[in-house]
């Protein structure tokens, strides 16, 4: 099992990877903006990369606060963390490339809001927020540790809280988003019922 500051590099070559992906995307779509400002909000991105910063210097610093074994399961299960990383970025990319303008880190409607069911969001809708379900949880797999289950807990919290939020203010404004949040789960696909419904014409 990756331990220490090998845990620090893979955990910090992850978060870099997303952040920057992220970054780009922002600042692409911003340009096709008609809201006011950017969809960056300062304070998650600080609130972020505080949570981040922890996480990666606690392997190296506070090492006692992790769990770890020289078993060959152990090198396994950060394997299957870092898959969850890896789909989880993969994600996030194509949820962004969909959703283009309208995403936000904050919860607004913007001129000519419209639902958006392609992609991603043909299965669930809010696949950013899986997406950092997913990245949690696999750094939590990377690093077993108190510091990361803190950060996943609040990622869990926090973004289930911003989902139900954002379903209110769009429900209320946009026309369609009922019947879109009627026929599509929030964060976990159903890939058999949703096929069966796109063949039957449903």
């Amino acid at each position: 099992m990756l331990t220490g500051i090998y845990q620090s590099i893979a955990i910090l070559i992850t978060i870099t990877a997303f952040y920057i992906t992220d970054c780009y995307l922002i600042s692409r779509f911003d340009r096709e903006r008609q809201a006011k400002g950017s969809g960056r909000s300062w304070g998650f991105t600080l609130l972020a990369l505080g949570m981040a910063s922890l996480v990666v210097i606690q392997p190296i610093a506070l090492p006692s606060l992790g769990i770890h074994t020289d078993a060959w399961w152990g090198i396994c299960i950060q394997g299957i963390g870092l898959m969850l990383v890896i789909s989880a970025l993969g994600l996030q990319v194509w949820s962004r490339l969909h959703l283009r303008q309208f995403y936000a880190e904050r919860v607004e409607i913007q001129p000519e809001h419209c639902v958006i069911d392609t992609g991603p969001y043909a299965y669930v809708r809010h696949p950013f927020f899986t997406a950092l379900f997913m990245l949690a949880f696999g750094l939590l797999l990377i690093n077993p540790s108190l510091s990361t289950v803190i950060v996943a807990v609040y990622t869990f919290w926090d973004f289930t809280r911003a989902a139900k939020q954002e379903e209110i203010l769009l429900s209320e404004n946009l026309v369609g988003y009922t019947d879109y949040m009627a026929r599509t789960p929030r964060f976990i696909p159903r890939f058999g019922k949703q096929l069966e419904d796109r063949r039957y014409g449903r």
